[in-house]
Order: structure tokens, then C-alpha cells, then sequence
């Protein structure tokens, strides 16, 4: 399972390529009961709750994806969303906001989402390329600065802004009764995670905030990563477990005052090689930390 979760990531974020040869995975799906689902496919999990009072979802991956996700959708609720939650601004995430929106959705996100969508903010997308503003269909209508509670289908759906840590302008979102967490990319299960630095991320508070979800999370908590397989509270400790021990091993070269070839050439992130994957590798992860713990 872990292969397929990281074959998808793969396809996720190397999109245009797989794009281009036809080759991006079809939606499947996982149901977490109480209404709620996941949908895996050609970007971030997107997260699903199915009830009487409407269709709430989380995140809508990428443009070309959004019509099969959609289908997925009223197969699975019975109708378009009517709410739609961005954990942040990245393609793989929010780039299925024109098709939602005009499917009806009314978007939600942190101000810091609109800002980089409108281009207001000047962002680069993973790609490295400079972002075209979004059509105004695809931008958030609702913004937040904390966060924002939902009543709907007999659960209160609680979303909530975190420090800067995988970018500026990062949700968590709360399934209260049911007892599930959508983490958005603040949780890749299993591999490195992308800290997009130039989108505002933070290492340090890509960690704190990892370590202050985990306590407040308990044994039956179902978590929802951005990336990768439902996790637990146990897959979450694993993962802050090796994130600490990375950013230690490579703090250490930092106060010595290492250039980057020279941390690069130590392998300070050797005990932790097994997590990297095809789009983050040792070496370009061993880069995003002390180019981070450098600031």
C-alpha cells in the first residue's frame, strides 16, 4: 500500500509530465463511516462529508482531475459541493477551484490563499514557475484569519490556521464528533514532506505545529495526511520522529557553519535515506532544511 501511496504522490506533483502522456491515476476512495470519505487520486487527499445539510469537501486537486473528482463526488453524495475548504494554495490542491466553483461550491480558505491565488502576493508554484493570478470563479469568496466552525450534517467541522509551516497560509480541518483530522500537506505520511519556503513555510514551524496536533490527538483519531495512506496518531508520532531527528542532525552543520555542499556531502539525513521518494530525495530535502534553518 505504501508503494501505491507513493506512486500517487509522484503523480501528484510531477503532474504537467503526466499530464502530458495521459498517465494521471483515477480517483479511488476510502470511507472513513459517519458520512465521511476520502478521495485519492492525481493530488492532495481530498476529504468528503456526505449528509442532509449538504456536500462540505477539502481541497479539489488539479485542473485536468477536477471532472472525474466531481463524477466521484455526486456518485458518492449525490450532489455538487456546496462547500469547498482550500488547506492551501498549492496547484495539487486548490487547483480544481474554477471547476468547483462553477459546479457551485463556495470556497473558503486563509486570506493568505486568496492572496497567492490573486497573484496579490507574488508566489511561485512548485514547478518554479511565477503564478498567473486565478480566474475569479476559482478564489476563495470567504476568507479567515483563524478559522471558521461548520454545522453541518450532524458534526461541527472546525477549521483552523496554523503558524507558517508547509506555507503561509495553512488549515487544519476538524471532523469534531467523528473524531478525524484533515492535516492537508502539514502531514505527508511515510515520506519527506514538501516546506515550500518560498511560499512563506518554515521548517521549525512546520515541526512545532506537527508536535502540537499530535497532542491533541488520541488513539482513535483517523488522520487524513495531504499526501499518502489515513494515517493514526502513531503514524503522525513516526513521522515527527524522523522530522525531528532530520532537522537536529542537520541544525548541528548549521551552528558549525557547513556551507551547503559541505552538509550535503555528510549525509546528515543517511538514518532517515528510506523517506525519500520520487519527487523529494535526500539530497533536495537535506537542502530545504538548512536553507530553512538558515533564516
Amino acid at each position: 500500500m505504501k508503494k501505491l501511496a507513493i506512486s500517487l504522490m509522484a503523480a501528484t506533483l510531477l503532474a504537467p509530465a503526466a499530464l502530458a502522456q495521459g498517465t494521471l491515476p483515477g480517483p479511488k476512495t476510502v470511507d472513513l463511516g459517519s458520512g465521511l470519505h476520502v478521495i485519492i487520486g492525481s493530488g492532495g487527499n481530498i476529504g468528503l462529508s456526505a449528509g442532509a445539510d449538504g456536500v462540505f469537501v477539502i481541497d479539489d486537486q488539479y485542473p485536468a482531475s477536477a471532472p472525474a473528482n466531481l463524477e466521484k463526488i455526486k456518485a458518492i453524495a449525490g450532489a455538487a459541493p456546496d462547500y469547498l475548504v482550500n488547506t492551501h494554495w498549492h496547484a495539487d490542491h486548490a487547483g480544481g477551484n474554477t471547476a468547483f466553483g462553477t459546479a457551485g461550491a463556495m470556497i473558503f480558505a486563509h486570506e493568505n490563499v486568496r492572496k497567492r491565488l490573486t497573484a496579490e502576493v507574488p508566489s511561485t508554484g512548485i514547478d518554479g514557475k511565477a503564478w498567473v493570478a486565478a480566474p475569479h470563479i476559482a478564489l476563495p469568496v470567504i476568507t479567515f484569519t483563524e478559522g471558521a466552525d461548520f454545522h453541518l450534517n450532524d458534526e461541527t467541522i472546525r477549521v483552523v490556521h496554523v503558524k507558517a509551516s508547509h506555507t503561509d497560509g495553512d488549515a487544519m480541518v476538524w471532523f469534531v464528533e467523528p473524531n478525524v483530522l484533515h492535516m492537508g500537506d502539514l502531514f505527508f505520511n511515510g515520506v519527506y514532506p514538501v516546506i515550500d519556503l518560498r511560499s512563506g513555510g518554515s521548517v521549525r514551524g512546520y515541526l512545532d505545529v506537527m508536535k502540537e496536533t499530535l497532542a491533541k490527538v488520541d488513539d482513535k483519531t483517523k488522520i487524513i495526511p495531504g499526501h499518502g495512506d489515513v494515517g493514526t496518531k502513531a503514524d503522525l508520532a513516526k513521522q515527527i520522529a524522523m522530522l525531528d531527528g532530520a532537522v537536529k542532525a542537520v541544525d548541528a552543520l548549521v551552528k558549525k557553519k557547513r556551507t551547503l555542499e559541505q552538509v550535503i556531502a555528510a549525509r546528515p539525513l543517511k538514518p532517515w535515506a528510506n523517506y525519500a521518494w520520487s519527487f523529494i530525495s535526500e539530497e533536495s530535502f537535506t537542502t530545504t532544511l538548512y536553507n530553512g534553518l538558515k533564516q
